[in-house]
């Protein structure tokens, strides 16, 4: 029975879609085919009414009216759909009469009659209502001929595209003038402000100019450059050292007061008087030139150029109000220093040093288990430095480290054991190369690229040049010995050794709270503006350049406006020169909260209790850069009553820095491990995990499709 009726509806619907296949008549869609269902072939000869509607290029409702008066014929298939055979489309579309009946049903928009009579709005709109016409509901039967529009809608709808692309053109025309005038406008706006800050633009003459003179020492390390700047300055009595690190700021310091001159040290994060001392060793962004003293001294004067604080070197050299001043620097820098001078009608005289010791290139490469006693090895990484330390303390060798995040105390007992013969070896960033009291024998390149903030590429001359020089201890040495690890890096240091290194070109200057103060927008913006404008007068434009603002730039965007507000524009702007990195920002923004809330600062993050692996020695370090923040605001005059535990971060941070120095002298672990399973990587190793757990990692049945 229920096969009988399954039989009798198969064989009804059949009949349904053979005679809806009559209807549908004998002509097919273009680019259709005839299918093998009966369905198909009804498919593949008609149109349901939007699939017809598009063909034609006409509103659906259209297509409703010409079936409903009878110019198209329609038929309903079995599924109760609507379906117009695709002879009678395609007739619609062949024949001009026919499809100019067919479009008289179509619903003009106000926007096309407005295009294609090139009127406005309003007046089209008006005589729609004089002819007692819809806006809305208005059909090609009704407007065609009226008003000068054409007589077929072919014709409309080709002088309505027209219209659209004249009004385009006029639109684009429009955007066109309206953003050359916003350029107009905005030179006009760069061109005032830029005029503006030139008249706030220090024009370096002061009252004691015309007593001045600056001293240049020119030389390569080991040259005694500094010790003759200081012997001028112990005669001169008052005055600063300025130097470009605090390590070497303290270890002038330290020097001086152990010969008996009195010294004080000022740094962003410590201040010790000295009783009695008028002499101060300081970092230079802390000096003062209103109190200067009888004589300054500006060392590693190459810093000029550097793109982030080379400000705080020009700012030294061109306000200081000393009667003499001293400036320290290689060869490269000379023209610059004397072009510099020379903008500041400064008389320079200029003193050229020789070494003290010869120096050479090795005649073969050291491979790593040959690399001789007292030599400083040179990596580019603290990663690679700590990795190499644990591979030669393997061997057997004693090793002193130095790199840049290292605290500057640690760094000075690390240097102090390599120079006092309890390490062979002292492994060494970039770092050594300026100001560190450093001697040694050899200086050996095991890297000769380096990621210079932007990219990772090789060294230049000037940079082979100033971190070789270190070779050769004077009195000690009968010559300083440059060399490499491997034959193809020996080779390199060679050429770049003896190579000529380009001059520096520009010094840097910094923005002041009265240049910003003409700047409209928010504080990240006009720093932004300050440094896009150049505002730099035209005689010094082939000797000065803007600084780097990018840092300050970031903190100042985690800033918000009413924030700065409160803060004024004075304190914003010490806030975001404090010293952070990328990892001690979210510390950075934590005080900065404390301090819009009127609160002390939160204590800078406690470090692991021990120091067992390459993990918790970056964790202690970071831990000491928070507290190197803390203690910089606490000291600045702004920020000292959100600093009330001052002496607590002091000493804790020693404390800090006396666990890493400890860590390192008892040869902790610091090699690069995997993650996952702990082994030993090489320090130039692409990866984080090594590649067993890395391609363990891998899920195969993602990644690859395979036919079954």
């Amino acid at each position: 029975m229920n096969n009988n009726n399954a039989n009798d509806n198969y064989n009804d619907n059949n009949e349904a879609w053979q005679r809806a296949l009559e209807a549908a008549g004998n002509v097919r869609r273009p680019r259709s085919q005839d299918g093998i269902s009966l369905r198909e072939q009804v498919y593949a000869r008609s149109y349901r009414i939007g699939q017809a509607a598009d063909r034609l290029n006409f509103q659906a409702r259209t297509i409703e009216q010409a079936i409903t008066h009878g110019l198209l014929n329609a038929f309903i298939d079995p599924d109760n759909v609507q379906r117009i055979p695709a002879g009678e489309v395609e007739a619609a579309k062949a024949e001009p009469a026919l499809y100019e009946e067919i479009a008289g049903y179509q619903r003009v928009k106000v926007n096309d009659l407005i295009l294609a009579r090139d009127a406005d709005e309003r007046g089209v709109r008006a005589d729609l209502r004089e002819a007692h016409l819809s806006a809305t509901k208005s059909s090609w039967n009704q407007l065609r001929g009226r008003w000068d529009l054409p007589e077929t809608w072919q014709e409309f709808r080709e002088r309505v595209k027209k219209g659209r692309q004249e009004r385009n053109a006029r639109k684009r025309e429009e955007r066109r003038r309206k953003k050359i005038e916003r350029r107009r406008k905005r030179r006009e706006r760069e061109a005032q402000l830029r005029e503006q800050l030139l008249e706030l633009f220090p024009d370096w003459q002061h009252e004691e100019r015309q007593e001045q003179q600056v001293s240049l020492h020119i030389g390569g390390p080991n040259s005694g450059k500094t010790h003759d700047a200081l012997e001028a300055l112990i005669e001169a009595e008052t005055g600063w050292y300025l130097a470009p690190l605090r390590l070497l700021a303290y270890e002038i310091f330290d020097r001086l007061n152990r010969r008996g001159v009195l010294c004080n040290l000022l740094t962003g994060e410590e201040h010790i008087p000295v009783p009695g001392a008028t002499i101060t060793a300081a970092t230079i962004e802390m000096f003062n030139p209103q109190q200067s003293g009888e004589l300054v001294i500006i060392d590693e004067a190459q810093m000029l150029a550097d793109s982030d604080r080379g400000w705080a070197w020009t700012r030294a050299l061109m306000e200081a109000k000393s009667p003499e001043i001293h400036v320290i620097g290689p060869k490269t820098a000379q023209n610059l220093i004397e072009r510099m001078a020379a903008a500041a009608d400064l008389p320079v005289h200029t003193t050229v040093h020789d070494r003290l010791t010869p120096i050479r290139v090795a005649n073969k490469f050291w491979p790593l288990d040959k690399i001789p006693d007292h030599t400083i090895v040179v990596a580019f990484s603290r990663q690679t430095v700590l990795h190499l330390k644990t591979e030669l303390e393997l061997k057997g060798r004693s090793v002193s480290v130095v790199y840049g995040s290292l605290p500057p105390e640690v760094r000075r007992k690390q240097a102090d054991r390599f120079a006092d013969g309890e390490t062979q070896i002292c492994i060494a960033t970039d770092a050594v190369g300026m100001g560190l009291n450093l001697p040694a024998d050899n200086v050996c390149f095991y890297e000769i690229e380096k990621f210079d903030g932007k990219q990772i590429r090789r060294l230049l001359p000037a940079e082979v040049q100033q971190i070789g020089g270190r070779a050769g201890r004077y009195g000690l040495s009968s010559e300083g010995v440059v060399g490499a690890t491997t034959r193809r890096n020996l080779r390199f240091i060679e050429k770049t050794f003896y190579a000529d290194a380009p001059t520096l070109t520009h010094a840097r200057i910094a923005p002041t709270v009265d240049d910003l103060m003409l700047l409209p927008g928010h504080l990240s913006e006009q720093l932004q503006q300050w440094a896009k404008l150049q505002s730099i007068p035209q005689k010094l434009r082939e000797t000065i350049k803007t600084a780097d603002l990018s840092e300050r730039i970031e903190l100042a965007k985690m800033l918000t406006s009413e924030e700065i507000q409160r803060l004024g524009l004075d304190a914003a702007l010490q806030l975001v020169n404090a010293p952070t990195r990328k990892s001690s920002r979210l510390y950075w923004r934590e005080c900065t909260s404390a301090i819009l809330a009127d609160e002390p600062m939160p204590l800078p993050p406690n470090p692991p209790r021990t120091i067992q692996s390459s993990r918790a020695l970056d964790r202690t370090e970071s831990c000491i850069s928070c507290a190197d923040i803390y203690m910089w605001l606490a000291h600045r005059r702004e920020f000292h009553v959100y600093g009330p535990e001052l002496q607590l971060v002091r000493e804790a941070r020693i404390d800090w820095s006396n666990r890493i120095d400890e860590a390192l002298l008892r040869k902790v672990d610091t090699s690069r491990r995997c993650p996952k399973c702990g082994r030993s990587l090489s320090p130039k190793h692409r990866h984080k995990l090594c590649d067993d757990c890395y391609y363990v990692t891998w899920d195969y049945e993602l990644d690859y499709e395979f036919d079954e």
